[in-house]
């Protein structure tokens, strides 16, 4: 239920001789896969003090100063006035009733917020406001006069109203908030959960959060914090490059190696590697764990663009993701095979996550599954049922997408585990954990003054119970490894203490 804030709920006239005062709005609760509720956890305590001769004592026991007058003039003239967190310690005629607060602190951008008039805004409260829309509301009744002034002895009656129907969402409350506590300190980004082998979000995690109490605010602020940045398409860097590493494994390149000197020259354009110095011959293993651009580069131009973007396109990047519930992923962007084939450094800029690609870390999750999962994903969703007067409806996972082989997804598990090992993921490496992923440090094109405005990333996987992917992605950072790799180690950990 949701306070009601709409004069026109304060009170309203149900007969000639009943009044009735509509304290909050009756709604459906939304769930986690667990049945723990995400709504309605929280509760407050409201009075409500009946207008009656004696009326002016609980109030001044509550209220004070211009509060306490502009009460007593309600009273006077014959309305009931509602007071929220305090009882009075006089006996009389007032009614003190728990009210459930709407929201907790979890799942914001998720679940979004409902307006003053009980109907859904954003997020699942809107995508599912038939279902848990009642325009009822809990309420108490009193008989009154003309006046409006409460009869003697004829008591209050509580009336709470109808009950909504209720969304089970797929997210699970205590991956949920361990994901939160490990994103705390992030001014701008996202985090998600995936478990791999059902397509099932577990944790969806935006930053900055936002007060649903105080949406001007939210709208009026520099750092954008409605936005679901877990649905929020960004520059991609080197956590695409599995993809690349993938179509190399299909594609009969799987022993091609390269001598990286640091840099590479494509038509008129020079292309630097990560390392100033280069990383001397490389496979494809190696190359992974330390994120060479020129072996990758240059394993692009072997390929064609066709392989990469068949590639990309099995893994539906560039397409809109709708998970349900209102968390609908970005379609993002992905150069089209035409450009990729007429204009070399394109190419060469895709085969390193950089250039026109840009990705939810909702859609690159589907990479990574795929890699764990046999070479196949299923599409991310995040509502399990609906139910409504005990008829419940399920959802279910979508069939399976096969986007590469199983030989092809078992080498790359392997090389995704070397490189939180022995390369540069190694920041996110726990000890006695079975966990594998890469990290990416993408440009962004954008500067602040001498400074380049980078966006950090870390993809990879935990394997405990479940296989569950783990996509991170943080705004204006450093760099992936200390930045974002140290997340991921924070989530695996806190998984494997609660026996995920």
């Amino acid at each position: 239920m949701t306070v009601a804030s709409d004069p026109k709920l304060s009170q309203a006239a149900v007969g000639q001789s009943t009044r009735r005062v509509n304290i909050a709005l009756n709604r459906g609760n939304i769930f986690d896969c667990n049945g723990k509720p995400l709504t309605g956890v929280y509760y407050d305590k409201v009075t409500v003090v009946l207008p009656t001769d004696t009326a002016s004592v609980p109030l001044s026991e509550m209220l004070s100063g211009d509060e306490y007058k502009a009460a007593l003039n309600r009273i006077r003239q014959g309305n009931a006035v509602t007071v929220f967190g305090k009882t009075p310690f006089t006996e009389g005629d007032w009614k003190s009733l728990f009210v459930p607060q709407r929201y907790g602190t979890v799942l914001t951008h998720v679940l979004g917020y409902v307006g003053s008039d009980g109907h859904g805004v954003t997020g699942v409260e809107k995508a599912f406001d038939d279902l848990l829309y009642t325009g009822s509301a809990l309420s108490i009744s009193y008989s009154a006069d003309r006046s409006g002034r409460m009869l003697k002895g004829l008591g209050v009656t509580v009336d709470e109203g109808k009950k909504g129907g209720n969304v089970t969402l797929t997210v699970d409350s205590r991956l949920q908030a361990l994901t939160e506590q490990a994103m705390s300190e992030t001014l701008s980004g996202a985090a998600v959960i995936l478990e791999a082998r059902t397509g099932k979000l577990r944790a969806v995690v935006s930053c900055p959060d936002y007060d649903r109490e105080d949406i001007s605010a939210a709208l009026k602020a520099q750092n954008s914090p409605l936005i679901n940045r877990a649905t929020y398409s960004y520059n991609v860097g080197s956590v695409f490059k599995p993809c690349l590493a993938a179509a190399a494994l299909e594609n009969g390149l799987s022993d091609y190696r390269y001598t990286c000197t640091g840099s590479i020259t494509v038509g008129n354009v020079t292309f630097k590697c990560n390392r100033s110095a280069g990383h001397g011959e490389l496979g494809l293993k190696e190359a992974l764990a330390v994120s060479c651009n020129t072996y990758f580069y240059t394993l692009g131009e072997r390929l064609g663009a066709e392989a990469v973007y068949n590639m990309a396109k099995a893994l539906r990047f560039g397409e809109v993701l709708d998970c349900g519930g209102g968390v609908v992923s970005s379609s993002g962007a992905v150069p089209k095979v035409e450009t990729l084939k007429s204009i070399p450094a394109e190419l060469t800029n895709l085969s390193i996550g950089q250039g026109e690609l840009m990705l939810s870390p909702i859609a690159l999750s589907l990479l990574y599954a795929a890699a764990v999962n046999g070479g196949e994903y299923r599409l991310p969703y995040i509502v399990q049922s609906t139910e409504l007067d005990g008829a419940e409806q399920r959802r279910q996972p979508s069939p399976p997408t096969y986007a590469f082989s199983k030989k092809t997804a078992d080498i790359l598990k392997e090389y995704l585990k070397n490189a939180l090992q022995n390369g540069t993921g190694s920041a996110a490496f726990a000890e006695g954990i079975s966990s594998g992923g890469k990290t990416g440090t993408a440009q962004t094109g954008w500067r602040d003054g001498d400074r380049s405005i980078l966006n950090g990333w870390f993809c990879g996987f935990y394997e405990g119970n479940e296989t569950y992917v783990i996509v991170i992605v943080k705004e204006d950072v450093r760099s992936s490894s200390t930045d974002c790799a140290p997340v991921f180690k924070e989530i695996t950990k806190a998984m494997k203490n609660l026996n995920f």
